[in-house]
């Protein structure tokens, strides 16, 4: 999958609960111009080469890992479960979004790339209030054994590098983790069906 491509599909995380997008284990596949959903396309300036270079540099640079901003984001709101988390470089501060799931609450979390400190955390949704498929993907994480978190471990070690952004979607069915890895110069989209987690 092109950089920009992978980028847009970062930036696409907040447009909705969960990705447009699927892959294989690790894929490069190609994904659609989509400008009239809201996810930028190609020749979006927003995914310029310098813009995708800026924003992954910062992400090299950030002193907080996506890890430990799950990490914050969950002891927010103990019990609670990771739904989405997602890099945003483009701001004045460099924030990792986090949304997490606790008792039907959907909550997203604003956490400094910096300084690991909480800039934010609000009430985006209660599942009821979501479609019938992000509804049914939070569902799923609740009724399996791993986490976000297990997930990206899962993808860092496959396409060796440093998760920026993790998110849910269903996939046939199948509740699936899909995460996008900065490996080298290279992104990398790392897809993790439920069924395939269970037997790890």
């Amino acid at each position: 999958m092109t950089r920009k491509v992978l980028l847009s599909l970062v930036l696409s995380c907040w447009t909705a609960l969960t990705p447009v997008a699927a892959g294989a284990s690790v894929t490069d596949a190609q994904m659609p111009e989509q400008s009239t959903t809201g996810i930028p396309s190609e020749g979006d300036p927003a995914l310029s080469q310098d813009a995708i270079d800026r924003e992954l540099d910062r992400f090299r640079r950030a002193g907080v890992s996506l890890h430990q901003a799950l990490r914050i984001a969950e002891r927010i709101h103990p019990g609670s479960k990771t739904a989405d988390i997602s890099f945003e470089g483009g701001l004045d501060v460099p924030i990792y979004k986090v949304r997490t799931l606790q008792s039907g609450q959907i909550w997203e979390s604003d956490i400094d790339g910096s300084t690991a400190k909480v800039l934010n955390s609000v009430l985006f949704s209660t599942v009821e209030g979501l479609s019938e498929s992000d509804r049914n993907s939070l569902i799923a994480l609740t009724t399996i054994p791993l986490k976000m978190s297990d997930a990206i471990r899962i993808a860092e070690r496959s396409a060796a590098g440093k998760a920026i952004s993790g998110g849910l979607m269903n996939k046939d069915g199948k509740l699936a983790f899909i995460v996008v890895v900065v490996s080298g110069k290279d992104l990398k989209q790392v897809t993790l069906e439920s069924a395939s987690l269970r037997r790890r």
